[in-house]
């Protein structure tokens, strides 16, 4: 999806057939536009304008970062559907990853928040702590005209604590491979996924 944006953003000729083949042929069809992306993104200027659907945000940057967490969340997808060892997200990743879940909720909404309704918001709090990594601290609060996000450690009517990569897949839905502790009113969570679901 992703590579044919940026060659239209950059001018350059599209790189055969998008369409996936499926079969025996899926495997080397994904391996070669997997090289086509990161041969796309490596040559573009973070600020190359591109289609993106934000709003405002029609970078290359835009496009790298999200083709980032993508890959990362469904990554594991493939990791769990294939019943394997699922390896996490690297920390740093993992918490832009929840950066970006932010920019989402207020920029996508329409791609995100299926079962949001202003009313369940009563001021609610949800506190994610990282584990292993540094800048991996926020708190949630949802108030009537949206959820605000502070980068801050304070008490939640939620907690959430542990790796990063674990706490990034508990907001998409995922699994986590390690324990998460909770602290508080699991309501939050569903609170927070009728804001935030994105497949």
């Amino acid at each position: 999806f992703w590579t044919p944006v940026l060659c239209e953003g950059a001018g350059h000729p599209k790189p055969g057939s998008s369409t996936d083949p499926g079969g025996d042929g899926r495997g080397a069809w994904l391996a070669t536009w997997a090289a086509h992306l990161v041969a796309g993104l490596r040559s573009a200027p973070p600020d190359l304008e591109v289609w993106t659907w934000h709003p405002t945000d029609h970078t290359a940057a835009f496009v790298a970062r999200r083709a980032s967490h993508e890959l990362a969340v469904h990554r594991v997808d493939a990791q769990l559907g294939a019943g394997t060892a699922v390896d996490p997200v690297a920390p740093a990743l993992a918490a832009d990853g929840i950066e970006e879940i932010f920019v989402l909720m207020s920029e996508g909404a329409a791609r995100t928040a299926a079962g949001r309704q202003a009313a369940d918001r009563r001021g609610q709090t949800l506190h994610l702590h990282g584990t292993d990594h540094d800048a991996a601290e926020w708190l949630l609060t949802f108030e009537p005209g949206g959820v605000r996000v502070d980068r801050a450690h304070a008490k939640g009517d939620l907690a959430l604590r542990g790796a990063v990569s674990d706490l990034e897949m508990l907001l998409y839905q995922r699994p986590p491979i390690g324990e998460v502790q909770r602290f508080g009113d699991e309501a939050v969570l569903d609170l927070f996924h009728r804001e935030f679901t994105f497949a």
